[in-house]
């Protein structure tokens, strides 16, 4: 029986926990943040799988019953996982990279990462933990309905790759692509990973101007300002992909990332519904991520500082102020 740790307790992570569970193994959910940050525990999740023509559309997964619900690292940690995944968001990377280099003594098994970001990963990932670590591209959205009731939606095929190549990570990152499908994530094996994760940031980066506006990805797309900031972030992400070596070829890359987004549903996204809301977001610590690479290659990145300081400031301020969420960008406002 796999012993199965998640860090996490969002809809891709209460998604894995569920289906995990069906397939007989031990799972135990760590709250990434604490219970300060906890919002309601989530007790349905609805599944719609646009990979998968045959599944039914809102597939309600029902009830979960884990192992453990914990919120202490080395209490969960101790459990010595066959598989770790951390399913935070982004402002947890830090504290959770910190956590996992101090109680590295339980590791036994690959630690899995469904994160975005590059530099607050890297604290653990350049240190020798002694396990493999494994880099997951999710091609995911997730829509609020209510408080307890997520849709999950899987866009498309999801990619998995490790960060040192080795006999040990290839025999790791088979054993966790055989349980990821066999729990319905649709994921391949890619050898590339960091151009994926990179690819797949810049898509959340220009796609972060959506919170600006507060709308979904194919109306921002039809906004010819809106659309404008989103062209030119990508342009830069481009220039910082070429500098560093995510990216090779630099036209097919900004094709490429246009056309996705055009073709994403007109959903509010949990960026989007986090303005909405008035919670906190984490595009500013996706975007500052973007601005140290830049930098460090001496790329100019106007726009991604822009949207960047927006939200920067929204976090600063969203809990002092209710105010601030009824302030609506509008079309030229950029």
């Amino acid at each position: 029986m796999l012993r199965i740790g998640i860090i996490g307790t969002g809809a891709v992570a209460c998604y894995l926990a569920h289906q995990c569970k069906k397939q007989g193994c031990q799972v135990f959910l760590l709250s990434s943040r604490g219970i300060r940050n906890q919002v309601l525990p989530i007790s349905r999740i609805q599944l719609s799988d646009h990979t998968n023509s045959e599944r039914d559309v809102g597939e309600d997964l029902g009830s979960m019953i884990i192992d453990g619900h914990f919120t202490d690292y080395a209490t969960f940690l101790s459990k010595e996982f066959d598989q770790l995944y951390v399913c935070s968001k982004t402002v947890s990377n830090q504290h959770i990279c910190q956590q996992l280099s101090r109680h590295k003594h339980w590791l036994r098994g690959p630690v899995i990462l469904f994160q975005n970001g590059f530099a607050t990963e890297q604290a653990f990932i350049d240190e020798a933990l002694g396990v493999t670590i494994i880099r997951g591209v999710l091609n995911f959205s997730v829509v609020q309905h209510d408080i307890q009731n997520l849709r999950l939606m899987f866009l498309k095929t999801s990619y998995l790759g490790g960060i040192e190549p080795s006999e040990q990570a290839d025999t790791d990152i088979m054993a966790v692509l055989d349980l990821l499908n066999r729990v319905g994530i649709p994921f391949e094996g890619y050898a590339d990973i960091a151009h994926k994760v990179f690819a797949k940031n810049t898509l959340n980066a220009a796609a972060s101007v959506c919170g600006l506006i507060r709308t979904g990805v194919q109306t921002a797309m039809r906004n010819k300002s809106s659309r404008s900031v989103i062209q030119s972030i990508i342009d830069e992400c481009t220039v910082i992909g070429e500098k560093t070596g995510y990216i090779k070829e630099s036209e097919k890359f900004r094709h490429q990332s246009m056309g996705y987004l055009m073709s994403i549903p007109d959903f509010n996204s949990s960026l989007v519904l986090d303005v909405i809301n008035g919670r906190e977001t984490e595009a500013d610590t996706l975007l500052a991520s973007f601005i140290k690479l830049s930098q460090r290659v001496d790329v100019a990145t106007p726009n991604l500082h822009f949207v960047y300081r927006y939200f920067d400031f929204y976090n600063r301020y969203i809990t002092q102020s209710r105010t601030f969420t009824q302030t609506i960008l509008v079309e030229g406002d950029a």
